[in-house]
């Protein structure tokens, strides 16, 4: 092997992100991720877009999906993605490809109970509609407690309800 093709072999294999500088990386985007600035941004675009949403508290699996709503996702993209890539590319000095590798890389490393296992799933499972779909209806339905898809609601019921994180919490409601 030629001296010119080595130095190219060791600068392709120094831009290779190791386990503990991709576990550094998604600790430093978990903590801007879970900042009361992030999360107030976030509790302020779901009340904004609370209204469009109201009705998909009623929707039954397979209903077709209101082209506004798909519009509210493109939005949150546009703006959440903007600032988590931004601050990948800023602040970890990693690329955004090479942040989503590492993501998949740890994830397959993890056990499956593993604490961080969750927030990386989440985190790859936003940029999906679906997921967005019932994170912001999960949103509305924390918003408007009293708003039941069977028309209940009083004393001691209890209504599951997903957590931004997606995680299923019960939630007590008093009329």
């Amino acid at each position: 092997m030629s001296s010119e093709s080595k130095d190219e072999e060791s600068k392709e294999g120094s831009s290779e992100v190791t386990e503990e500088e991709a576990e550094d990386v998604l600790s430093k985007v978990q903590t801007f991720c879970m900042s009361s600035d992030f999360e107030g941004q976030f509790d302020e675009f779901a009340r904004s877009h609370a209204s469009a949403f109201m009705p998909a508290v009623d929707m039954k699996p397979g209903d077709e999906h209101p082209m506004e709503l798909y519009a509210c996702y493109e939005e949150y993209l546009s703006h959440f993605e903007g600032k988590l890539h931004n601050y990948i590319e800023s602040e970890c000095a990693s690329s955004v490809e090479d942040f989503y590798d590492a993501a998949h890389g740890v994830l397959d490393s993890l056990s499956p109970f593993h604490p961080k296992r969750f927030f990386i799933e989440a985190l790859l499972a936003t940029t999906e509609y679906q997921v967005f779909f019932s994170l912001m209806v999960g949103e509305v339905r924390k918003m408007h407690p009293d708003h039941r898809p069977d028309g209940g609601g009083g004393e001691d019921e209890e209504d599951h309800v997903v957590d931004r994180l997606g995680e299923e919490e019960v939630e007590e409601t008093k009329s």
